[in-house]
């Protein structure tokens, strides 16, 4: 079984009587009703529709609460922007990260006493994800991440701000609608104007793609040309594949990054 311990991950507790309404009015899906064993993956908008953060949301034990478990390094921003938001709602916002290792099992099978555990809702094939009692023995796990983001990367899976830029990337030039992050049917949400007009009117320029590499694996930010002209950026990277930021309109002919070729691939489903 190939368990990985994600070290980079933080969890958000947002409780209180409000904690679900509150969220509801906020990111890009529905969290009404989400029960225990399961979670959805959504974000926290500009009101111009662009990326601030992504997160996984899931009932807290109690169930008197939510969990968002989010990027560590930027967990004191989420929480700030979260409790600009609040004004007389009935909610708290703690973090919580001390309490909680975060796991990734593609395989499945992983149980242990007081986990939080839930099939990775932006695709199966990432396979379950966990939220593990910091008290508790960890499983057999490697911190080797490698493997890990080499599937991420070719199921065409963004990590976070690591892939997408904060308060510059629209959430359907990022693949989120593909990745079950938004319900269009949920009514409002911060930015969910713009989102929707995207959607509809399919104005999308540009968009984060797998791409199979041929050579060395081009670092982060390399230019992605054809015929010497730039037509996007290197994203993260693993494996035999990178991400990368592509207009649509771009001429044909052979993508180079650096000293590599790159191929397009279909994101798998």
């Amino acid at each position: 079984m190939n368990v990985f311990r994600i070290p980079d991950r933080g969890v958000l507790q947002v409780g209180g009587a409000e904690a679900g309404s509150f969220l509801q009015a906020l990111v890009t899906n529905n969290v009404a009703g989400i029960a225990p064993g399961t979670a959805v993956y959504a974000a926290l908008l500009t009101p111009q529709g662009k990326f601030l953060h992504d997160f996984f949301v899931t009932p807290a034990p109690d169930g008197d609460a939510l969990l968002l478990e989010v990027e560590a390094p930027r967990i004191d921003d989420l929480k700030r922007r979260l409790t600009m938001y609040k004004l007389r709602s009935r909610v708290s916002i703690d973090d919580v990260s001390a309490d909680w290792q975060v796991l990734a099992a593609p395989d499945g099978g992983l149980a242990g006493e007081g986990a939080i555990s839930y099939t990775d809702p932006r695709n199966p094939d990432m396979g379950q994800r966990l939220l593990w009692p910091a008290a508790r023995a960890l499983p057999d796990h490697t911190d080797d991440l490698s493997a890990y983001h080499a599937l991420r990367v070719s199921h065409g899976i963004p990590d976070g701000s690591r892939d997408i830029e904060v308060e510059k990337n629209f959430m359907l030039e990022v693949g989120f609608d593909r990745l079950n992050g938004i319900d269009f049917r949920k009514g409002c949400y911060v930015g969910q104007e713009i989102t929707a007009r995207s959607k509809y009117r399919g104005n999308v320029r540009k968009m984060l793609l797998p791409c199979q590499v041929t050579g060395a694996l081009p670092a982060a930010g390399t230019d992605v040309l054809v015929d010497g002209r730039s037509v996007g950026t290197v994203r993260s990277g693993a494996g035999d594949h990178v991400l990368a930021m592509l207009r649509l309109d771009r001429p044909d002919g052979e993508l180079q990054a650096g000293s590599a070729r790159l191929t397009v691939t279909t994101p798998k489903d």
